[in-house]
């Protein structure tokens, strides 16, 4: 017990000799960074407006109706009214406007004779690629409600029905949207939270593979193989622990000032973060077993965290990828706490619904520290063979 003690103690001891990478300052500087970034740049609790021009030639009252109709929804703001010809190039420059919407002379004349469909056209600004996605939607979804209000009480006063009856005829299903767990389009949910993993990992992994090269750099490798694993597993354990401090620290007042949805139990979602810790460290020294220098293990770093934020689903849906990289990217640590996060944070699942997963990750866990075991006692074999070796030679001589 006394040995695994010091073991710990003598992993924040390097932390703080100035030889080593101090991790205790470089997560936490990481962590909040990333958030003062992330966080003072996007959106959060409000809803995202698409800011639109609209080029209306047509000058009517039902164009008008439309325009304001429009400026008045939760998506979509109207930024710039013009009634004669403006150059697209002119309405998006600087970003000042993600698109225009261009109602053409004689709208209102062609959609009261109800003889053909009239078309409105929009120049969306695909510079920025995932900036009008939601806006055409959300455009495309509002102009054919509205049309269709017109369009029915056109046809009722032909028909001498009801709009709701006419409408009803034009329009017999529709489809209503709900947006859950992120309804508001906040970027605290998802690149915030993202980032803050990803970036605390990085760090994380690339102090992990730098442990086994400073081990034999600073002359402790044979103690570490003379101390026995529980040793070299106690040595990981200050990272875990500054890993989850350090994210906790930059998510809690978020969470606390409403700028980040948790819905679940905050403490419930603490022991993947340090299982996660865990397992970044427990990878990263099993990659880097046989280098001999600190610096040898760095370029390793990208085979233990990168894979797991590519296809943990942070940002890319899980449901686009074939059905074996769903099952091979739970071999990356990041992926597990990805998840977690979703069901914790987003949907808010109880502890009750997560036993399953968290015996899941438990059983990872096992498994990757167990290689650990294997190659560890491998080389403490070899390591205690040579040592009778030597000891022979010794008294030979």
């Amino acid at each position: 017990m006394n040995k695994i003690i010091a073991s710990i103690d003598e992993e924040f001891q390097a932390m703080l000799s100035g030889r080593f990478i101090p991790y205790h300052i470089a997560a936490f500087m990481m962590a909040i960074m990333i958030t003062l970034i992330v966080s003072v740049c996007s959106r959060h609790g409000e809803v995202f407006e698409g800011k639109i021009a609209v080029v209306d030639l047509d000058s009517s009252q039902l164009s008008t109706t439309l325009i304001e109709k429009l400026n008045t929804s939760a998506y979509v703001e109207i930024t710039e009214v013009y009634h004669s010809p403006v150059s697209v190039r002119d309405l998006t420059a600087h970003d000042k406007n993600i698109g225009v919407l261009y109602f053409p002379k004689g709208l209102e004349k062609e959609l009261k004779r109800l003889d053909r469909t009239f078309n409105i056209g929009y120049f969306a600004d695909y510079s920025n690629l995932g900036q009008n996605g939601q806006a055409i939607a959300n455009l495309s979804e509002m102009i054919a409600t509205l049309g269709a209000e017109n369009s029915a009480t056109e046809v009722a006063a032909l028909a001498k029905s009801s709009s709701e009856k006419v409408q009803a005829l034009l329009q017999p299903m529709n489809m209503v949207k709900r947006e859950l767990y992120n309804p508001t389009t906040s970027a605290s949910i998802t690149f915030c939270s993202a980032f803050i993993y990803f970036f605390s990992s990085i760090i994380l992994g690339l102090t992990s593979v730098m442990l086994v090269g400073r081990f034999k750099v600073s002359m402790r490798w044979q103690a570490i193989l003379e101390d026995g694993f529980a040793c070299l597993v106690a040595r990981l354990l200050p990272y875990a622990l500054i890993y989850t401090t350090a994210i906790s620290l930059v998510t809690a007042p978020l969470i606390i000032f409403g700028q980040m949805r948790f819905e679940g139990n905050y403490f419930f979602h603490l022991p993947s973060m340090l299982m996660t810790g865990f397992s970044i460290s427990v990878l990263a020294l099993i990659v880097t077993w046989k280098t001999t220098q600190p610096s040898e293990g760095g370029s390793k770093m990208i085979l233990i965290v990168p894979p797991g934020f590519i296809l943990g689903g942070s940002l890319l849906a899980s449901g686009y990828m074939p059905a074996w990289v769903n099952t091979v990217k739970f071999a990356f640590p990041l992926t597990w706490e990805y998840e977690f996060w979703r069901d914790f944070s987003m949907r808010g699942l109880p502890l009750v619904d997560m036993l399953k997963s968290y015996g899941q990750y438990a059983l990872y866990v096992t498994v990757i520290t167990s290689i650990l075991a294997i190659i560890y006692f491998k080389t403490r074999i070899n390591y205690f063979e040579m040592k009778k070796l030597e000891q022979k030679d010794g008294e030979k001589t």
